[in-house]
C-alpha cells in the first residue's frame, strides 16, 4: 500500500531545512558594514580574511588554522580575519579530508582565501585557495563577520 505524502509535511520539511541552513550561517554584520571600523593591522603584520561567500553546506562549520593554530570557525556566507606576520603560511581546514593552501602575506596589506564548499562521501568538503586582493574584496562584500 502506498503512503500519501501530505503538502503540509513537505512544507514543513522544507522550512526544517531552511531553519537548519540559516542556524548555521554567519550572523553578524557584513563586511560592508565593518571594513572601515576594524581595527588597524597590527603593526608588521598583514591580514588575512578567510571566507565562504556560499550558504551551500551551511551545516559544516569546521575550524579554520593558519599553520595549525586556530584561528575561527568556517560558516556559510561568513568570513574571519587574522592579523599574521609577512611571508608564507598555511590555511587548512579539516572535515572528512584535511584541506590547506599556501597564502603569502605582505606587511600591512589584506591577503584573502575564498573557501568552496565540495560533496563529500559523509560530510562536505570545503576547499581552501587564496585568490588575488580585487578578487577577494570584491566577493566577501556580503559575507558576515563570524563569531566562534
Amino acid at each position: 500500500m502506498k503512503k500519501k505524502v501530505s503538502v503540509r509535511s513537505v512544507i514543513l520539511l522544507g522550512l526544517t531545512i531552511a531553519f537548519a541552513c540559516l542556524v548555521s550561517c554567519a550572523s553578524g554584520p557584513t563586511y560592508a558594514e565593518v571594513n572601515s571600523k576594524l581595527p588597524p593591522i597590527a603593526r608588521g603584520h598583514g591580514r588575512v580574511f578567510v571566507y565562504r561567500p556560499s550558504a551551500f553546506g551551511a551545516g559544516v562549520t569546521p575550524a579554520v588554522k593558519i599553520d595549525k593554530q586556530v584561528v575561527g570557525i568556517s560558516k556559510g556566507q561568513g568570513f574571519l580575519y587574522s592579523d599574521q606576520r609577512p611571508g608564507s603560511h598555511e590555511v587548512s581546514i579539516s572535515t572528512e579530508w584535511k584541506h590547506k593552501t599556501p597564502v603569502t602575506v605582505r606587511e600591512g596589506k589584506k591577503s584573502f582565501v575564498r573557501c568552496k564548499m565540495m560533496m563529500g562521501l559523509f560530510v562536505g568538503h570545503i576547499m581552501p585557495k587564496q585568490v588575488d586582493a580585487t578578487t577577494g574584496e570584491s566577493q566577501i562584500q556580503k559575507c558576515k563577520l563570524a563569531s566562534p
